[in-house]
């Protein structure tokens, strides 16, 4: 797994190299977008996509949808692929961002993760490699709750790929997402700057052949190994997570989605092989299966289930995602969770979507222990627990913390979308432990956010705009942090 360490230059010779073909490929697409998710979902919901859209990024290869007429006349989907399509190596796009550097939330989307951002990124495709590389500098970042600070030179999303038959093995920093959930995921979520790792991805969710297994539908596999940072109690311990989606023929419109994450290793701990596979076969908790030396202990583990399910092809869809920071008899246990509803329509000029989503961050045991505070996204090895340069992997509201979400989306066929979200709750329920938004104090939360994506293609010019209010007002304690939170983001293309 060394050949983490050195991603930085892989990267730019990589694409140093493949620069001098020209030829054609498919990219990835990232979980950037709403309005193009939103689009994708309305194209998978109607028959249009035959695939799994739940794991982000998705290969452009399989989201190619069949010739349907669509009651609505906005093509995004189309003219991304058209775009990233190109041959040869793409037009330079440099992009340039402004942000209130204390935005807690963070849901489906790309905002500035500073005060100032810039960056440039180009890539390379061909029809068994594609390359990106993407510099981005960070400026004005908000110090995050150790006081650390994360400025700089970046390369987040950047990567070098190949394809294997219906496989991409692939290097690199770019953003995931997995789970139904529209403003968060409790496991793997663009919340936190990406990790750089390497990956195994089936392309294009064809179903199995074989008339026992067809049943199961179009399937899905992901799995990646990537290494945390050095600024940690625990320096650049691995994450390895694994994740399998379904789409079942024996109900129509369910998706089912099993993953598992594992933390171990990094330095002062041993990284063997054996501790690889007891880790993987579940023995890594002290005093159960592992013996009484913590040092014999792998590491951490997270798993579970997320499910969508669109019921009698009606215009609405409820969804669900658990995730167990526990084990027990190789089952999940001590258990946290989300759930949503959300519907769409059409209009005269577009579509609508709207969500309600509910998210509970801590943690109720199927065994019925009472502990419930202090131990969601947290480790008593890895004491920075589930969080990647302050951040954390899985939902922004980190531990203890209970939210409920409602947004909607506009997407009109103009080009022109439309966004808004509206958050309230608890952060850190308690009042004690490490939360990374409310760190050692219980605070009531407010936000409402108010976003618009538009182009102008005589340009070559994308504009991304947020205003909002958000309120932190620490429990019992007259101490809050109020103020209006708003971004800006320009990218062009060259």
């Amino acid at each position: 797994m060394s050949i983490i360490r050195y991603f930085p230059k892989l990267i730019i010779s990589s694409v140093a190299v493949f620069i001098s073909f020209y030829l054609d490929a498919e990219p990835f697409l990232s979980p950037h977008n709403p309005f193009l998710r939103h689009e994708i979902r309305l194209l998978q919901d109607e028959g249009s996509l035959d695939s799994t859209i739940n794991s982000w990024p998705l290969n452009l290869g399989g989201l190619r949808s069949e010739k349907n007429q669509h009651t609505w006349n906005h093509d995004l989907l189309e003219n991304t692929i058209r775009k990233e399509s190109r041959s040869g190596l793409t037009p330079i796009r440099s992009r340039i961002g402004i942000s209130d550097d204390r935005i807690t939330s963070r849901s489906f989307g790309n905002e500035p993760r500073g005060g100032f951002t810039t960056g440039v990124e180009t890539s390379w495709m061909n029809d068994r490699f594609a390359a990106k590389l993407s510099l981005l500098a960070l400026y004005g970042v908000e110090d995050d709750w150790k006081g650390r600070k994360d400025e700089g030179l970046q390369l987040d999303g950047s990567y070098i790929a190949a394809r294997l038959g219906n496989w991409s093995a692939s290097l690199g920093k770019v953003d995931r997402w997995w789970g139904p959930g529209w403003d968060g995921s409790l496991i793997l979520s663009s919340n936190a700057r990406p990790i750089p790792a390497i990956s195994l991805d089936r392309r294009i969710a064809e179903p199995f052949e074989n008339k026992w297994l067809s049943w199961i539908g179009p399937w899905n596999f992901h799995s990646f190994i990537g290494q945390m940072e050095d600024e940690r109690h625990v320096p650049n311990p691995y994450l390895w997570g694994m994740r399998v989606d379904v789409n079942p023929t024996l109900l129509d419109g369910l998706e089912i989605g099993m993953f598992r994450m594992m933390q171990l290793g990094g330095k002062g701990r041993s990284e063997k092989f054996s501790f690889w596979a007891d880790a993987f076969l579940s023995q890594d908790n002290t005093g159960a299966n592992t013996g009484k030396d913590p040092a014999t202990e792998p590491g951490n583990q997270l798993a579970g289930i997320d499910i969508r399910w669109r019921p009698w092809e009606a215009p609405f869809a409820i969804y669900g995602q658990v995730v167990g920071e526990d084990e027990d008899k190789f089952l999940p246990n001590c258990l946290m969770f989300q759930y949503g509803i959300e519907g769409w329509r059409d209009l005269s000029d577009g579509t609508a979507r709207i969500f309600i989503e509910y998210t509970d961050l801590t943690s109720t045991w199927w065994t019925d222990d009472a502990r419930t505070h202090n131990i969601s996204y947290g480790h008593h090895i890895y004491n920075d627990g589930y969080r990647y340069h302050g951040r954390p992997v899985g939902h922004w509201a980190d531990t203890d913390s209970k939210v409920v979400s409602a947004g909607v989306f506009l997407q009109f066929d103009s080009g022109v979308g439309w966004g808004s979200i509206i958050r309230t709750g608890d952060l850190n329920e308690d009042g004690s432990g490490n939360n990374s938004v409310s760190n050692g104090v219980a605070s009531d939360y407010f936000a409402l956010e108010v976003f618009n994506d538009r182009s102008y293609p005589d340009l070559n010019l994308d504009v991304h705009t947020a205003l909002g209010w958000e309120e932190i007002d620490v429990t019992n304690s007259s101490k809050s942090e109020n103020g209006l939170i708003f971004s800006l983001s320009l990218s062009k293309t060259f």
